[in-house]
């Protein structure tokens, strides 16, 4: 019996990442009363790091190319992308009509 073949896809990229699934010896901290935080950072503390680096990369190659000397800003931190995610997701739970209103005092922030 003949089976229909399906088209094959090419690869674009090929995974060379860490072996999927969780991995016991860098998250044992992790139970079922654990925090959203740490669940949240054991999915995405590689990828806030990628963030950082290519941020920074990419405002290095920006500056180079406009050929003004350094950058006077100094590099994104870890800390400075956790803020700036912290505030793009809350910025969507309460929609405001002009974006200084994201400014304001609020008791949830």
């Amino acid at each position: 019996m003949n089976t229909p073949s399906c088209p094959q896809r090419s690869v674009a990229h090929t995974y060379t990442g860490s072996p999927r699934g969780k991995k016991d010896n860098e998250a044992s901290y992790i139970n079922n009363g654990s925090r959203p935080l740490s669940v949240f950072l054991l999915y995405f503390a590689e990828i806030i790091t990628l963030l950082v680096v290519e941020t920074n990369r990419y405002c290095h190659d920006y500056i180079d190319r406009l050929d003004v000397g350094t950058s006077p800003e100094p590099d994104v931190t870890e800390a400075d992308m956790f803020v700036f995610l912290s505030l793009t997701i809350q910025m969507g739970h309460g929609v405001r009509d002009k974006l200084t209103d994201y400014r304001a005092t609020v008791d949830q922030l």
